[in-house]
């Protein structure tokens, strides 16, 4: 063993490219959004994850034979607050998109076909039980298919500037009880400031929250729920998973997603 170390070249080795993450999809009736990062080595010290932002890219998205040039801009609604999209592309149902990313060393590509939308029947705020001030929504679905996959996302007006995925929101249309409906709470994400107060999966009263109903494909099934329960399982937004989640991306890490959707609002009660 000591000869080995011995042999060994001490010389530092240049460190490997790091591969680039996509986090993208199109919804229906929606404009693209594609945030383009370098993953980070969270055992490494770190500054600042600006430098990992890709700003440089050229990301095109294919609907059919016509090629949409996604445009890059500042977006304080996302985080990263950099966002690749183009108003000229609207989502449609039925309709297969293929994501192209080109940069100096990398080459991704990635496919996605819109599902046909469930629609949302109903919403129904719910009192949180032994508190007055704590609800949740409960949404009843109508379209859901078994073998299809969909997924949940809701946006707090009060707080929040986009949609976001709600808990453990992911979920296969043979689960589905058309009785039950489904339970939304607010899902955690990485633009929450718990300086002010610890964060509530629950809704405050006099909140208007709008709802997205979503289904999508296996691939994206398969990353959703990877995801959910690692936040689940999880105390610690940045420090969640110990493995990539499962992407649909070639050539790097991540995930292009086509949602068929359908929205609906709900004011909670103040009473």
């Amino acid at each position: 063993m000591a000869l080995t170390a011995g042999c060994t070249d001490s010389a530092p080795h240049p460190a490997a490219p790091a591969p680039l993450v996509v986090e993208g999809w199109i919804e229906e009736g929606m404009a693209p959004v594609v945030m383009l990062t370098h993953a980070v080595d969270l055992t490494a010290d770190t500054a600042s994850f600006d430098g990992f932002v890709e700003k440089w890219a050229r990301v095109s998205v294919y609907d059919g034979d016509t090629q949409y040039i996604l445009t890059g801009a500042v977006n304080h609604n996302y985080m990263p607050e950099f966002i690749y999209t183009s108003s000229r592309l609207r989502g449609r149902a039925g309709h297969t998109y293929r994501l192209l990313v080109e940069t100096d060393t990398d080459t991704l590509e990635a496919v996605a076909t819109m599902p046909p939308a469930p629609y949302i029947g109903r919403l129904e705020a719910v009192k949180a039980e032994e508190n007055d001030t704590l609800w949740y929504i409960r949404a009843y679905l109508d379209g859901v298919e078994s073998g299809r996959c969909y997924k949940l996302f809701a946006r707090d007006f009060d707080d929040d500037r986009r949609y976001y995925a709600t808990f453990m929101g992911t979920f296969r249309g043979e689960s589905y009880s058309a009785d039950e409906g489904r339970t939304i709470t607010r899902g955690i994400h990485a633009t929450y400031d718990d300086t002010e107060e610890p964060f509530s999966h629950y809704f405050t009263p006099g909140s208007r929250v709008s709802v997205r109903a979503c289904s999508m494909e296996p691939e994206l099934y398969d990353f959703w729920s990877v995801y959910d329960s690692n936040i689940s399982l999880s105390q610690n937004l940045f420090f969640t998973f110990a493995g990539n989640c499962p992407g649909n991306v070639r050539g790097g890490l991540g995930y292009w997603a086509a949602y068929g959707m359908s929205q609906r609002s709900i004011t909670i009660p103040r009473r």
